[in-house]
């Protein structure tokens, strides 16, 4: 009898620590293989608000921004929210126009009206003549 008991309760735990497991993958990964499955969007916005979040760096033990997020407004009447990449958050302002490009969730592309000047870029070529 204790045996079948022992049984039961590992086979149980196993259970449930599968469906824990699927419920984990389902939740995490559903949204991101949702927003795959649509087609790139692309849609004239503005940027409203730059949202960072800071925390401590461990190593090197000074401020730096962990989620970057910029609200767009688009032309029709949505503020959507993206987290996007450095080069992205560092060279855009608040106001900036241009061509939104998003799947689903997902932020690919931001397309400013105004011309980006890249400084490293700009150095080369005044330094070649």
């Amino acid at each position: 009898m204790g045996r079948w008991v022992v049984i039961f309760v590992v086979v149980a735990w196993i259970v449930c620590m599968w469906c824990i497991v699927i419920y984990a993958l389902v939740k995490g990964w559903g949204p991101y293989i949702r927003s795959r499955r649509q087609k790139p969007r692309s849609i004239r916005a503005q940027i409203v608000d730059k949202l960072g979040t800071q925390d401590i760096d461990p190593l090197e033990m000074r401020m730096e921004y962990t989620r970057k997020a910029l609200v767009f407004a688009c032309e029709d009447g949505e503020h959507r929210e993206f987290e996007v990449h450095d080069d992205v958050w560092d060279w855009v302002e608040i106001g900036d126009t241009g061509e939104l490009v998003y799947q689903g969730h997902i932020f690919i592309a931001w397309h400013a009206d105004r011309p980006r000047w890249d400084p490293d870029k700009m150095l080369r070529r005044l330094m070649r003549g």
